[in-house]
């Protein structure tokens, strides 16, 4: 028994108290175990029911509030085991009291009392010090799915917890019901929680040493999403998961999934009563719509691992996917054959081709405005998201007018989250608020965003149909606005196929927009099968050609390589960076990040493919130009100075002709304003000292610096030069 607690017998119960609240309770009635309001011998409990009640007690000339858990009467069973081991709330008192020598957070047991008639348990209480404004882990995640979908705030809740749970099992604890509604918590500041404590314990066990095994029963009791889970383990163990902890995991999670899928049967009384008392509100929203915002990489991230979001993807999906591909395929590719043999034949004007995304907040607007003045009158887009409030799309309105009025073209994007699909009502409101503050202002309108990632909301062709369904009325409405979309990803073309062949009837688009990223294969010249960039492109093309409803025109409308080193704030890295190596990660320095941009910028606008194409972004530390990892003082990364170099160079020129030759040298040869020709070189094989078929007066890197005075050869590698007075 513990120093600080005494034994004491009231009536029939009999139990152990608190010492410092002997005379609080030592007063009660021999009748009932006290004058609590709401205590009750518990006669009238069903068999194995529990149920909990606060109230306050007087202690030390104060009233102290308390939690009171009543455990009802059980089976024969039960009691003849529990003669033996005591009832639960004498096991919760004696684990509560050993977590509380050890450090371990759970509320301070202040008594339990337990009525035993010969061998049969007649009920049993168990006081604890009442936690007057903490939470529990399951409703903290309820409301941040509900109210406030913000990865950084998932990860410092998932965080906090899991490093509590590992303190609890560190401490020879296992607790063998870890629901996250038996870990409670206070949320400290708006994205910071702590004092973690652990309740319910009646089950609990004191080992001398935790197994993984039993790490993972308990652990497999955490309900999270699959990849949240993921990182929820890893969080825990600090390091690569251990395998055998993983195998037991997922022993139990299917052997507990299969007890609570049937507890219906066991229960089926209790189970219709918990449904129909249950607000939603207070639930977890279903998988499909979970839908989490991260700030850091400006993106949607998925709570659901990959291989659980399929599962989620009917064959139907797949089947009017295949079947739109099908469909079209014949047309496409005899298009695609005939514009591949075009690319880089024609004179391509370079003017408006090269644009930026700024993302636009009060706090940065001005830094921003800054550096694109540099630029020239560079065409940009801006971002208006669903999932944000009327005060930020107003602001942003008002930085697109003030970039229109400063010689800027200015385009939007409306962005769409998981309630656009759910609720049409509510992307209709957005979509019609929007339209009506920026028709009058605006270049070209992106509708939709990432169609074909189900983190962005959209999980079928016919979601993406319930998203369009309203456009047709604002097309209507603002017959000048050019809207541009549907806004797929990557090389994965087939999507976009099938949502162009479902538009509204009547709706139609000024270009076919898609977000053609190829960083998963380095250089913008490798190949993924038979595709590089530039046959990536001819087939955007194609499609764009061979659909009425795109305008025959093609535009990459986002596009970046993900930087190393940037972490959580790379788009590969969110939501939380992975302990142990890394596989496939197409990350790169900040100086192959320029290389590349420039190169994928030529090959766009001089193939002929690609009437503009959108930089994703101006100012992102995972993946911008400038580097704003230090709030106070912004950081220009060569890309930046890389971009303002070629706009000034060539921005207003002309593509004329490209030389290719097997020694892997490339120049691209343009004419710009006063007749002077320029040349933009860099080599395929790596640092070659190449001869020209052309002289040139002189020679600057990527970012303006002299690296050439004249002649006819040159030293070139991957990263792009220019050669002027090209003759």
């Amino acid at each position: 028994m513990p120093e600080h607690a005494i034994e004491i017998c009231v009536g029939p119960y009999s139990g152990i108290i608190a010492a410092d609240l002997r005379k609080s309770l030592s007063a009660l009635s021999p009748d009932s175990i006290g004058s609590l309001p709401g205590f009750s011998a518990g006669n009238n409990q069903r068999a194995g029911s529990a149920y909990c009640f606060v109230s306050t007690i007087e202690a030390n000339g104060s009233l102290l509030p308390v939690h009171v858990k009543v455990f009802g009467r059980q089976n024969g069973i039960k009691d003849f085991f529990d003669k033996t081991t005591g009832s639960r709330a004498r096991r919760s008192w004696n684990t509560a009291v050993i977590m509380g020598a050890r450090g371990i957070g759970t509320p301070r047991p202040l008594a339990f009392f337990e009525r035993w008639d010969g061998r049969r348990l007649r009920g049993s209480y168990l006081v604890t010090e009442f936690q007057n404004g903490a939470s529990t882990f399951r409703d903290e995640l309820i409301r941040l799915y509900n109210e406030e979908p913000y990865c950084d705030r998932f990860m410092s809740l998932l965080e906090t917890v899991a490093r509590a749970v590992r303190g609890l099992h560190d401490g020879g604890i296992v607790h063998f019901d870890l629901g996250n509604q038996n870990i409670i918590l206070r949320r400290l500041f708006e994205d910071k929680w702590g004092g973690v404590q652990f309740v319910d314990l009646n089950r609990a066990l004191v080992v001398p040493r935790i197994s993984q095994r039993e790490r993972a029963f308990d652990i497999s009791r955490i309900s999270l999403p699959s990849d949240f889970l993921r990182v929820f383990k890893e969080m825990y163990f600090q390091t690569v998961v251990p395998n055998e902890f993983q195998r037991w995991e997922r022993f139990y999670r299917r052997k507990f999934a299969l007890h609570t899928k049937t507890r219906f049967l066991r229960h089926p009384l209790r189970t219709r009563l918990a449904k129909h008392h249950a607000d939603a509100k207070y639930e977890y929203p279903p998988e499909k719509d979970m839908w989490v915002w991260d700030h850091r990489s400006l993106q949607a991230i998925s709570p659901l691992t990959s291989r659980d979001r399929r599962q989620y993807q009917s064959s139907y999906s797949h089947l009017s996917v295949a079947a739109a591909t099908l469909g079209s395929a014949g047309s496409v590719f005899s298009r695609y054959r005939t514009l591949r043999d075009r690319c880089f034949q024609n004179r391509v004007a370079m003017e408006s081709r090269v644009a930026l995304c700024v993302e636009a907040t009060p706090a940065t607007v001005e830094r921003q405005f800054a550096l694109i003045e540099p630029l020239g009158a560079i065409p940009l887009m801006l971002r208006f998201y669903s999932h944000e409030n009327a005060r930020q799309w107003s602001f942003t309105t008002g930085v697109m007018r003030s970039l229109r009025d400063r010689g800027h073209p200015v385009s939007a994007a409306l962005v769409q989250d998981r309630r656009a699909v759910t609720e049409p009502g509510v992307w209709d409101a957005f979509v019609g608020q929007v339209l009506g503050q920026i028709h009058d202002c605006v270049d070209l309108v992106e509708v939709g965003h990432a169609i074909n990632r189900a983190k962005w909301g959209i999980w079928s062709l016919r979601d993406h149909s319930k998203l369009m369904q309203s456009m047709t009325g604002m097309q209507e409405k603002y017959p000048d606005v050019k809207f541009i979309g549907p806004a797929g990803i990557d090389f994965e073309f087939p999507f976009v196929v099938g949502a162009v062949g479902r538009l509204p009837h009547g709706l139609q688009f000024n270009a076919l927009s898609h977000h053609l990223y190829v960083d998963r294969r380095g250089a913008p010249e490798n190949k993924q099968g038979r595709f590089s960039a530039v046959e990536k492109f001819v087939l955007g093309r194609a499609i764009s050609e061979s659909f009425p409803q795109c305008g025959g025109r093609f535009i990459v409308s986002e596009v970046n390589w993900p930087i190393a080193g940037t972490g959580v704030y790379s788009p590969v890295g969110s939501p939380y960076v992975s302990p142990g190596p890394r596989f496939n990660d197409p990350s790169v320095s900040e100086a192959i990040y320029a290389d590349y941009m420039i190169r994928y910028l030529v090959l766009a606008c001089c193939s002929g493919m690609v009437d503009r194409v959108y930089w994703w972004n101006l100012v992102a530390r995972g993946f911008g130009l400038v580097d704003d990892s230090e709030p106070g003082t912004w950081r220009e990364r060569r890309a930046y100075s890389a971009l303002r170099h070629f706009v000034a160079c060539l921005g207003k020129g002309t593509f004329e002709r490209r030389v290719s030759r097997a020694d892997g040298m490339q120049a691209y040869l343009f004419e710009i304003p006063g007749g002077r020709k320029v040349a933009l070189a860099y080599s395929l094989s790596g640092s070659i000292r190449a001869m020209m078929p052309f002289t040139y007066s002189g020679a600057v890197d990527l970012v303006g610096d002299p690296v050439g005075n004249g002649g006819s050869d040159i030293s070139l590698s991957g990263s792009p030069v220019y050669m002027f007075d090209v003759a």
